[in-house]
């Protein structure tokens, strides 16, 4: 990992939080940058709705996942909410099989997302 490379894109639009993340491989050392800027958003900014956007990522490890059901837990302390977009079908199936769509909605478009997002 590069330290100029741009890991992560923030978006504050009017009803959540854009959290892009531009890298092809999420496991640990970018899982603990992803806390980071997690506990920024929910805790300093008062966000409370985050759209991961992981279209990009082709492989997450337990620690992303990790990451992603953290902020899900503190979003549902202070009723709020996460979606996440992914396109990977090897991603999608690592959060299915640990039955995260139960948690929180997946979807694999964006502005789907986006709209459950607006109108929850």
């Amino acid at each position: 990992m590069n330290e100029k490379e741009i890991l992560f894109n923030i978006i504050k639009e009017p009803y959540y939080c854009l959290l892009e993340v531009h890298v092809h491989y999420a496991n640990s050392p970018i899982t603990s940058k992803l806390k980071e800027v997690i506990d920024k958003l929910i805790f300093r900014d008062r966000v409370r709705k985050i759209l991961f956007d992981l279209s990009k990522v082709e492989f997450v490890d337990s620690s992303f996942i990790g990451a992603i059901v953290y902020a899900y837990k503190n979003l549902l302390q202070q009723e709020g909410k996460i979606a996440v977009v992914i396109q990977s079908a090897s991603v999608s199936d690592r959060f299915l099989i640990a039955h995260l769509d139960t948690l929180f909605k997946i979807f694999n478009n964006m502005n789907e997302a986006k709209n459950y997002l607006i109108e929850n």
